[in-house]
């Protein structure tokens, strides 16, 4: 028969070593765990050295994209033209006599305190003048400052362009109507005529501009862009100058530019 003595410090004893084997057993899974976990983190970091190395669409950098911008033509602004330098071709204000170069076809042409004017008004007379040294000229811009100075209808005075050697060119001018009227003009040198209403004063000066680029001409006030004229030609050269008829015609700071 057992001593009940001995029972209990026997059992005592058992659950103590039954204490350390728990204990035992949590730490080796706590270290179980931690290793695990390790081989984990190993793994992963091994992996993405790997993938980057080998990874074909990296995500572009600060530095890369705008090259990929540029690449593609996203949100891109086309620079401007480059401003071309335009070649004065011949330039004259009119103050001096007599003018180099120049022809008249009509009596009544006189430069007058810096003013070339053409005072012919007969009818019957072809009241030109022309810068005599510019029939080869092609390509160009002429402006003049142009004055329709007597209230005559109906009487033009403007600018000549593309004018022959035969005394046939364009005309950019200034007109009165016989009704009174008074436009701008075209007149190519085949003698098409094209006009839009324009109200100028008389004796007053107005800037008129005459292009002729291959076939295109144009006509216009400068300032007043709505009244520009266009129409074509076959005449591809010829002088600048002016034309007055049946009106005092004034003429200064003449500029011829040529075009590229």
């Amino acid at each position: 028969m057992n001593d009940p003595y001995e029972t209990k410090i026997h059992q005592l004893k058992h659950h103590q070593h039954a204490g350390r084997r728990v204990v035992v057993i949590l730490l080796l899974g706590a270290l179980a765990l931690v290793m695990l976990c390790g081989v984990i983190n190993v793994t992963f970091f091994a992996a993405g050295i790997a993938l980057s190395n080998v990874w074909p669409f990296p995500l572009p950098s600060n530095n890369s994209a705008p090259n990929m911008i540029a690449a593609y033509h996203v949100n891109q602004i086309p620079e401007p033209a480059p401003v071309v330098a335009h070649t004065a071709l011949y330039a004259q204000t009119f103050h001096a006599k007599p003018l180099p170069h120049w022809q008249s076809f009509a009596d009544g042409w006189d430069v007058i305190n810096g003013v070339y004017y053409g005072s012919n008004t007969r009818a019957d007379s072809r009241s030109e003048a022309v810068y005599t040294r510019g029939y080869a000229w092609a390509d160009y811009t002429a402006e003049a400052d142009v004055t329709a100075a007597s209230t005559t209808a109906p009487a033009s005075a403007g600018l000549l362009f593309r004018q022959q050697a035969d005394g046939y060119g364009g005309q950019c001018r200034l007109a009165t109507r016989a009704t009174g009227q008074r436009q701008l003009e075209l007149m190519t040198p085949e003698g098409e005529l094209l006009a839009t209403s324009f109200h100028f004063v008389t004796g007053e000066a107005y800037r008129l501009r005459a292009t002729a680029v291959a076939d295109a001409l144009s006509c216009e006030v400068v300032g007043y862009p709505n009244t520009r004229l266009t129409a074509s030609t076959t005449i591809r050269n010829g002088t600048v100058g002016f034309q007055n008829r049946l009106t005092t015609g004034a003429f200064d700071n003449l500029e011829v530019t040529l075009m590229p």
